[in-house]
């Protein structure tokens, strides 16, 4: 698994991500090292505690993971 960190804001936020990674054909986690989710759903999503930044888990290829990544670019921690 190929993994980055995001950190998430508002609402919008939450929606923005959850439409970008439903599109994608391969399986996305998001959490901390408390509770992993399903990125791709938003009850799963709206669960986490979006005050610290949160691990994004991928399985795919490397060239799928940069591309989803370009795709989330304005929520990941630099």
């Amino acid at each position: 698994m190929k993994e980055f960190e995001i950190v998430i804001h508002s609402f919008q936020q939450v929606r923005e991500f959850i439409s970008t990674a439903a599109v994608q054909p391969f399986q996305i986690l998001v959490g901390n090292e408390n509770q992993m989710v399903n990125g791709k759903s938003f009850i799963g999503m709206v669960s986490l505690d979006f005050r610290r930044p949160l691990k994004v888990l991928c399985e795919c290829d490397g060239d799928s993971f940069l591309d989803f990544r370009q795709q989330v670019a304005g929520l990941q921690v630099n």
